[in-house]
């Protein structure tokens, strides 16, 4: 009996100092990565490439290891509830608990493997059907499906009428209202009946969660102005910004409002790009100002060929990030108005660190400037004109008010309409 008692305490001691190794290793890891940072920083390189883990640490780290490992060694010897230590979440909770410690709440934090292999693609994604309405003489008309769609999957087709959402007639609504119907928890099942070459038809679904377009637009009825929607700064946000301008300008577009409501920012080379789209050429765009003061500026390249039609920006609390420094640089060279309120403020600049075992940090390593120098950190961008919603009233999409009337449009968004009217007086 003795025996056995001494083999499991000798596995359970040969269990915790290889737990407590592979948790110094990462820690060792996670340490070195920041030690390289701050090094080169301090020498005043740039790089896009995320930095690899260096020879050695320095004394300060290495002594901040070994207290780690102790406490994780006297956890592992004689924790009452041995079953319950989980090395992976220990190791987890610990890199969150260094990263909370910074207080930067609103943008470094770590990502799970999982986690990290979402962050490589930004997207912007909805829980839909996939159904596009439009308005259709006094009928609410399938526009278009999302590719994939489970609309599309049950053969809903463009050009027919829906009739009744879940048994509830539509008729008479207008599509803002029709939309919401069709909106509900991901795999919640919707049933639509649609009136197709005069048949009635029934459909039935389970809604799911969609990428959708990064941008969109949508010409204001009886107006030159065009009202751009940005969701966010994925990969070809720009590239897809560039083409809606132009469809918006085919069709008689003159004028543009630029809507970042709700933009959680994204790549910020993109919004670079974006911001360019409207300023003239050696314009700052923002300013990056690191941990030892030192900025650096970052301009429109000087062959830069801008669109000068007249432009407003609308803001809320939810637009962050690269938003707020498309924002702000518009703002600061006075090349358009921001209308709505102030930004989140998440004004700092993130290196992507990844770790061995795939998961990785999202640090913040600089904070953003304005043209004229304003840190957007915990400040934001503060609106030119403050105008909030009406109660009831959210941000919609084009699609949502695609077929609606102008006034119409203006009765389900409040700051679009003082958008407006500050485009008019301009």
């Amino acid at each position: 009996m003795w025996k056995n008692i001494t083999t499991k305490v000798d596995r359970r001691r040969a269990l915790v100092w290889g737990m407590a190794l592979l948790l110094a290793v990462l820690v060792l890891v996670i340490a070195g990565l920041l030690y390289e940072r701050h090094q080169l920083l301090r020498e005043g390189a740039q790089s896009e490439e995320s930095p690899q883990s260096p020879e050695g640490v320095s004394e300060e780290y290495s002594e901040s290891v070994a207290l780690y490992g102790e406490a994780l060694e006297a956890v592992g010897e004689d924790y009452v509830d041995q079953e319950e230590i989980d090395l992976k979440e220990q190791t987890y909770d610990a890199i969150k608990g260094m990263l909370d410690s910074l207080g930067d709440e609103r943008h470094t934090r770590f990502l799970t493997p999982e986690e990290m292999d979402r962050d490589k693609k930004v997207i912007y994604r909805e829980i839909s059907t996939g159904v596009r309405l439009e308005d259709g003489s006094g009928e609410v008309v399938v526009l278009g499906l999302v590719g994939g769609s489970p609309a599309e999957k049950a053969g809903v087709e463009p050009g027919d009428v829906l009739l009744a959402v879940d048994g509830e007639s539509v008729q008479g609504r207008n599509i803002i209202e029709a939309t919401d119907k069709l909106k509900g928890p991901e795999k919640s099942t919707v049933n639509l009946t649609l009136l197709r070459d005069g048949q009635v038809r029934e459909f039935s679904m389970r809604r799911t969660e969609l990428e959708v377009p990064a941008a969109s637009w949508y010409l204001i009825p009886e107006t030159d102005v065009a009202y751009l929607r940005l969701a966010l700064f994925s990969e070809n946000s720009a590239k897809e910004f560039e083409d809606i301008i132009a469809e918006a300008q085919e069709g008689g577009a003159q004028r543009f409002v630029l809507d970042l409501r709700d933009n959680r920012g994204g790549r910020v080379r993109q919004a670079e790009k974006i911001a360019a789209r409207f300023l003239p050429a050696r314009s700052v765009i923002y300013s990056e100002r690191d941990g030892h003061g030192e900025e650096r500026e970052v301009t429109v390249p000087k062959d830069n060929e801008p669109l000068s039609a007249p432009l407003v920006v609308m803001v809320n609390e939810e637009s962050k990030s690269a938003a707020e420094i498309v924002a702000g640089a518009l703002r600061d060279n006075e090349r358009a108005e921001v209308i709505g309120e102030t930004t989140n403020g998440a004004g700092t600049v993130l290196d992507e660190y990844p770790l061995s075992d795939g998961s990785g940090l999202l640090l913040a390593v600089a904070e953003w400037l304005t043209p004229k120098g304003d840190s957007i950190r915990g400040s934001g961008i503060e609106p030119d004109v403050e105008e909030g919603l009406e109660e009831g009233q959210i941000p919609r999409t084009p699609d949502e008010i695609r077929g609606l009337s102008r006034e119409e449009v203006f009765a389900e968004d409040a700051q679009l309409e003082r958008a407006f009217e500050v485009l008019q007086r301009g």
